[in-house]
């Protein structure tokens, strides 16, 4: 069962729905023979409802408030502290990071970092600040409703992360970037084992499968 703070606002805010149907039973019961009521009956309770009642009046100003806050509520999850270029290096291999458990659990992702740190050097620098670029100008036209979703369907998104593949593509071609490759994601991740051989090299080529489909799309 959820719950989470936003359900229990959704429930109180959808708690008016109660509120008619309440109302519609119990003029039902006042007007049902037998228990049944005729069709005349309900298209006058439902008219009675229509024109409000001091029931409905007194739940209208109950709930007015509650469900204004909650309707408003940013629906973004885009926080302050997060780190978009990471993200984005994480977004092609998100397949094998679902299921329980997942093909690739993420403690592995540490390692994953670490590579692209080798693969990047320097230039990570300039592909994080053009991610939070990106940012701050989705920030402008969604607000608070900013969500990751926006972020990686945005052209710009798609054009850097297309930019950065290359780069892990061009690292991975070099001897030296295929042993530091193997070094690190064939380490243990705390109380986890060292990934299968199989396992690393299906996380590269889908790294590389990826760059090449961008590349075919960018054409």
């Amino acid at each position: 069962m959820d719950r989470s703070p936003e359900h229990g606002s959704a429930i109180r805010c959808h708690a008016l729905t109660a509120t008619v149907a309440d109302l519609v039973v119990t003029l039902a019961r006042e007007r049902a023979i037998d228990g049944v009521v005729s069709l005349d009956d309900l298209e006058r309770i439902a008219l009675l409802v229509r024109r409000g009642t001091i029931t409905l009046d007194e739940a209208l100003r109950a709930h007015e408030s509650g469900c204004r806050q909650h309707m408003l509520k940013p629906k973004g999850n885009v926080g302050a502290r997060s780190d978009p270029f990471q993200r984005l290096m994480v977004r092609p291999l998100e397949q094998l990071l679902a299921g329980d458990p997942p093909p690739l659990p993420r403690p592995y992702l540490a390692h994953y970092a670490e590579y692209l740190g080798h693969a990047f050097g320097k230039r990570r620098d300039h592909f994080e600040r053009h991610c939070r670029a990106i940012i701050q100008a989705l920030l402008v036209v969604h607000g608070n409703n900013l969500t990751w979703d926006h972020f990686y369907g945005d052209p710009r998104t798609v054009k850097a992360l297309h930019a950065a593949l290359q780069v892990v593509a061009h690292h991975l071609q070099s001897l030296e970037g295929r042993r530091i490759w193997y070094a690190l994601m064939a380490r243990p991740a705390g109380d986890l084992p060292a990934l299968p051989l199989a396992r690393i090299e299906e996380v590269m080529t889908l790294l590389l499968n990826t760059h090449r489909g961008l590349a075919v799309a960018a054409d």
